[in-house]
């Protein structure tokens, strides 16, 4: 008995930082969002830049809209009532990111690979895979209009 309480203390202990430094993970992930929302945008931005695309991403979406459907980003496009979802397709175990224009209706109007190295690979990606991409953005809530319904896209 007398071994058996400091096995127990010591497993507590650990479960104890196992605990902290998980809480620690989901409040810096967190708290972090409007950091991370800003450094995507100014990225993408910088690649329709360099490929001298008009598009501009404006604003992120508000984060009820970004937690839900597939993962990515979504962000309101300047001068256009169209929101533009930035996310990543794998591609032979790399992560290569793209953006895709969607209209007001829903509809994914144009799928843009964001990055040189993604605009080498883009050829590449067979479109099924596109496709399913697709079909998961334009399914998700955000991309329904009739959800944004009188709210802002700040």
């Amino acid at each position: 008995m007398g071994s058996l309480v400091p096995a127990l203390k010591d497993r507590a202990v650990l479960a104890g930082w196992i605990a902290g430094l998980a809480l620690a993970a989901v409040l810096a992930w967190s708290l972090t969002f409007t950091v991370r929302m800003n450094a995507l945008m100014n990225a993408s931005n910088r690649a329709l830049a360099a490929v001298e695309d008009a598009r501009r991403l404006y604003a992120p979406l508000p984060r009820a809209y970004q937690s839900r459907g597939p993962l990515g980003g979504w962000y309101s496009l300047a001068g256009s009532d169209s929101l533009f979802f930035v996310f990543a397709v794998m591609r032979d175990g790399i992560l290569v990111p793209h953006g895709a224009e969607v209209g007001p209706d829903g509809r994914v109007a144009e799928v843009v690979p964001l990055g040189a190295h993604a605009r080498q690979l883009a050829g590449g990606i067979p479109g099924g895979v596109l496709e399913a991409y697709v079909r998961r953005i334009e399914s998700s809530p955000a991309a329904r209009r009739g959800a944004l319904e009188g709210e802002a896209y700040e």
